[in-house]
């Protein structure tokens, strides 16, 4: 009994709590507005979930939220921070629209063929990073997010030039194949059977990390590399193996997108999928099946702050606000968790001027020692 409230406590009403304080915060800003809080959070929850076009507007916004969540997850497990899935997401999409465009295939062999170049695509540009982590110590923090600049780049490059499509008059290619097409199974809503294959790749990743030696492999090379590498674990090539599966998702979440949604390559259409899925995992502390969950809720949270938007006199800064203090609270207080489980992750934060004494004083308060 006493285990299961301490896992009701930490998976649950914690996460609960910080988003409650976030929503009273949000109060007073929409009050420093003149206007109505329960109007306006009323509009906000209508807009996520009042009707099935809501609802599937909502999904449909999640899909590559939960697939870069997974995607984060899995790096985030041995401990190193990749900040790059927006750059595999990016590369893969374009891969999807390569294969999706000029192979001729039947869509039993189109769809799958594609998911997979892409996913190859994106776990090549991951495994850049990964290396330099593993091998020479070089801070993945910064390389994965500068080689984001230089994929989102490339891309734009290749759509504005050699890859654009004449006919139009935005940056983008032309359209892929019908048959490299993801079925949409709720019409009229575009919720396309992406869905399935996160649900898939969540399944997959919570059997991975408790039921495999790879698994476990990453599980303790993240809590403690040192002590990982004593017992006879790779630390390098699991970190390697890691970011190779993280930058894997990452691409398959760029051509669900391209697949499911655009049905071609268009410049700069992320908002920031991978960056989201930075929240996302933290929020669900790396649990794949929490990321389901964890990722529904954001894409309700940004479809219900649109519709807000549109149907309040709420100025549309505040709504920006609004969202940004939410994810703020849910994500610190998944991340102070995070860090008191990740030794290699805390070691990080303590080398940030500051941040050393903060978690010192977290957990003395708890009744540990560092």
């Amino acid at each position: 009994m006493k285990r299961l409230s301490q896992i009701f406590g930490c998976n649950l009403l914690r996460p609960m709590l910080a988003i409650g304080i976030a929503m009273l915060i949000g109060t007073f800003i929409i009050l420093l507005s003149n206007q109505d809080p329960l109007f306006a959070y009323s509009k906000m929850f209508k807009g996520a979930f009042g009707g099935f076009s809501r609802i599937t507007e909502s999904i449909e916004r999640s899909i590559p939220i939960v697939l870069t969540g997974l995607a984060t997850a899995v790096a985030f497990r041995t401990g190193v921070f990749n900040a790059g899935v927006e750059g595999s997401l990016y590369l893969g999409a374009f891969a999807a629209f390569i294969v999706g465009h000029y192979v001729v295939a039947p869509s039993i062999i189109h769809v799958p063929l594609t998911l997979a170049v892409a996913a190859l695509v994106g776990a090549a540009w991951a495994f850049i990073p990964g290396y330099t982590k593993a091998m020479y110590k070089v801070d993945e923090t910064v390389t994965t997010i500068l080689l984001n600049y230089v994929a989102i780049l490339f891309t734009a490059y290749l759509v504005a030039i050699p890859f654009k499509d004449m006919t139009a008059g935005s940056q983008q290619t032309p359209l892929i194949l019908d048959t490299a097409h993801l079925y949409r199974f709720l019409p009229p809503s575009r919720v396309h059977i992406g869905i399935f294959i996160a649900i898939f790749l969540a399944i997959f990743l919570y059997w991975l990390f408790r039921r495999t030696i790879w698994g476990y492999n990453f599980n303790m090379t993240g809590m403690n590399p040192h002590y990982a590498n004593y017992i006879g674990i790779n630390v390098e090539r699991t970190m390697i193996n890691s970011m190779l599966i993280s930058g894997a998702i990452g691409g398959i979440a760029g051509a669900v997108q391209i697949m499911g949604i655009l049905h071609r390559f268009i410049d700069q259409f992320s908002p920031g999928y991978g960056f989201e899925g930075i929240t996302v995992s933290l929020l669900a502390r790396n649990h794949p099946l929490g990321i389901l969950a964890a990722g529904f809720f954001y894409g309700a949270l940004q479809t219900g702050a649109t519709y807000m938007d549109r149907t309040t006199e709420v100025p549309k800064e505040l709504i920006t606000s609004l969202v940004a203090i939410i994810i703020f609270f849910v994500t610190a207080e998944g991340l102070f968790t995070y860090t008191k489980q990740n030794g290699a992750f805390r070691k990080k934060l303590e080398n940030i001027p500051g941040v050393r004494k903060l978690l010192q004083e977290g957990v003395d308060r708890n009744g540990h020692s560092t």
